[in-house]
């Protein structure tokens, strides 16, 4: 088990929330223990911990800056995923802000800290649980890093039930998700070499693919090709996530369709300039 607590926030605003903490209830038997937050009780079981509050995910800082005294290592955040094309989908990324701008939660140009190990954990494992609970109509994916909250100190960790209200009240997919959070939380991967993903479109389907497939790589952080479009390459896109690595980082794994070839030669010289590895797949 790790050496600190893991926190587990939901949401009592947010369905997919709720049902994700009811399954790590049933499945997991975890405890009261006595003290409350926002009227709710905390739960636990050995080094993880369950909060409420009446918060959406997205500005949930407060929780773990409210429970510090509790040692935190890490913060998983159960939570419904939501999009136009309404994919159905269960999803896991890192939060934080690329640009000057915070719609959904936390600051302008900050990012969480992410560990890399932690995610891919949780990626095998919505897998697995997708895999042996025949929710094969869902697709499985990371996400490039975006939201709030990023003000914490320790890592934080997403993991999603995508994308519809059908789908964020299927008690299932609850049960996939809550079998990925305790997964991330008791057993994250450490024999890895952590890295930062950069190109692709939203679901990173290049980077989902090396998480599940290559044993010794974890992504975190993930730049998006609109990142670049939108802001145009700068120092701080590519040296920001390197930096907000948990651990520290190794490599940076470029997309190589995914993202202009003059975007990719600048991620790849500064990340030559800062000792890193340079995987392009």
């Amino acid at each position: 088990m790790p050496d600190g607590k893991v926190l587990v926030v939901a949401s009592l605003v947010d369905e997919a929330s709720r049902n994700i903490a009811s399954a790590l209830l049933d499945l997991y038997g975890l405890e009261p223990t006595g003290r409350e937050l926002e009227g709710q009780p905390i739960y636990t079981r050995g080094d993880v911990l369950l909060a409420f509050t009446r918060a959406d995910t997205v500005s949930s800082g407060h929780v773990p800056a409210a429970l510090a005294s509790e040692r935190l290592e890490a913060v998983i955040i159960a939570s419904r995923h939501s999009s136009q094309a309404g994919k159905a989908c269960l999803s896991t990324h890192t939060p934080g802000n690329l640009g000057p701008e915070a719609p959904l939660g936390g600051k302008p140009m900050q990012l969480a800290w992410s560990d890399p190990g932690r995610q891919k954990a949780a990626l095998r494992a919505l897998a697995r649980a997708r895999d042996e609970l025949g929710l094969l109509d869902y697709a499985v994916c990371l996400e490039v890093t975006h939201h709030g909250p990023t003000e914490v100190k320790v890592p934080v960790l997403f993991v999603e039930i995508g994308s519809t209200p059908e789908r964020w009240a299927d008690r299932e997919a609850a049960r996939a998700v809550a079998e990925a959070i305790w997964e991330a939380a008791t057993r994250p991967l450490r024999a890895v070499k952590n890295a930062v993903g950069f190109g692709g479109g939203h679901y990173a389907p290049k980077f989902t693919a090396l998480m599940l497939e290559d044993v010794g790589l974890a992504v975190g952080h993930i730049v998006p090709k609109y990142a670049f479009k939108a802001y145009g390459p700068s120092r701080w896109l590519v040296e920001e996530p390197v930096r907000r690595t948990w651990g520290g980082c190794e490599a940076v794994v470029l997309d190589r369709k995914g993202l202009k070839g003059s975007d990719r030669r600048f991620v790849a010289s500064v990340a030559e300039e800062l000792g890193l590895e340079i995987l392009v797949v």
